[in-house]
């Protein structure tokens, strides 16, 4: 048996379907790279805000620890210069309605906060800026009205806990808040 192809009856298909597929590939191949990428800086930025949270969260435990090692009662005032704000009053004319941890920038709480100042450092993750915390008087309740006691000396005192840490950029923030009850 013989079988000869003649030249003429080849049209080139298999060419063009293999082009075809090729642009397919390349196209699947670049769509891959792309996600690829977008998923690699979600994750970033995911970290960077992790790193953000512990930062907030390592300060706000140390402003904690400080408030349970005083033995005296520190009084609070307008100006923060012993640590205890009068609740609110970084923005008197707002009132509750605004919070006004969320509305000040990298620079006011620099100037005004407290920076994390725990010797030797805990696990502190790699962060830009040091954390910050206010720490704000936010109510006094006697035994009497606790207790049912007429002891005018005790009582409890509250105090509202704000901490502010940034990740492994500026750009990514984190902001914690806590109530702390003491009895001095």
């Amino acid at each position: 048996m013989n079988i000869s192809f003649n030249k003429t009856q080849q049209s080139g298909v298999v060419l063009v379907i293999s082009l075809i597929m090729l642009l397919l590939l390349t196209i699947i191949g670049v769509t891959a790279m792309r996600v690829t990428g977008l998923e690699e800086k979600m994750a970033g930025n995911s970290k960077d805000q992790n790193v953000a949270f512990q930062a907030a969260e390592v300060n706000l435990r140390d402003s904690e620890v400080w408030l349970a090692g005083l033995v005296t009662e520190p009084e609070a005032n307008t100006t923060g210069s012993n640590r205890i704000w009068t609740l609110n009053s970084m923005d008197p004319t707002a009132g509750d309605a605004v919070n006004w941890w969320q509305e000040r920038d990298q620079a006011w709480w620099q100037a005004n906060a407290v920076a994390f100042s725990a010797s030797p450092p805990p696990l502190l993750p790699p962060v830009t800026t040091s954390p910050y915390s206010i720490t704000e008087l936010k109510q006094y309740v006697s035994d009497t009205l606790v207790l049912g006691t007429n002891n005018a000396q005790g009582g409890l005192t509250y105090y509202q806990v704000t901490a502010r840490g940034t990740g492994g950029s500026d750009l990514s923030k984190a902001l914690l808040q806590s109530t702390t009850i003491r009895r001095y």
